[in-house]
């Protein structure tokens, strides 16, 4: 991928994420999620893991809007996977790129962000995972502590591939998310 490319993907990102933050024109101030929001989110969990998932790469091969994915990864891919007022967050392959944590002698204190991979593996190797509200736009919601949910946490997830997704940027609306393992400290815990 050119630096063009990714620049282009980055822009894209970030106009995506500051629409998602504006309503009739004006910015409008973080607030916690209300009870539908709530209640959407916790409808999306999944206690039990859906078959059939596959990586992240292999998913990215045919990016057609549309077609049903069962994904697996783990929260990692930049400095703030998961995006604090809204339904977002970044899913990266762990069979391409390896967190921080998981680097013999790397203390680095956000290991997610996979600082010590080729950005363009990286960008390549992750997905954007979006619940969207009934106006198809990302929820009014964080998905931080849903199912336990953190950065690191490795999800499998039942989706859609959205509009707009290509081989440069890949966006799942997800109607389910099973969180199969929650970093707990220094060890991993696997959720049934």
């Amino acid at each position: 991928m050119t630096t063009n490319s990714r620049l282009l993907f980055g822009i894209t990102f970030f106009l995506a994420l500051i629409s998602c933050d504006r309503e009739d024109g004006q910015m409008e101030a973080n607030k916690s999620p209300g009870p539908s929001a709530s209640h959407a989110l916790s409808r999306i969990l999944l206690s039990e893991a859906p078959e059939g998932p596959v990586s992240i790469t292999e998913a990215r091969r045919k990016p057609i809007p549309g077609t049903r994915v069962v994904l697996s990864g783990k929260i990692m891919g930049n400095e703030k996977p998961i995006i604090q007022s809204r339904a977002l967050l970044t899913l990266g392959d762990p069979a391409r790129i390896t967190s921080c944590d998981l680097i013999p002698g790397d203390e680095c204190k956000t290991p997610w962000d996979v600082c010590c991979a080729d950005p363009d593996v990286v960008t390549a190797s992750v997905a954007t995972i979006q619940v969207l509200d009934e106006k198809g736009r990302p929820l009014k919601a964080g998905l931080r502590g849903l199912g336990g949910l953190k950065e690191l946490s490795s999800l499998i997830v039942v989706g859609e591939v959205a509009e707009g997704s290509n081989e440069n940027n890949y966006l799942v609306n997800a109607t389910g998310i099973h969180v199969a393992m929650v970093p707990t400290g220094g060890t991993t815990e696997t959720k049934p």
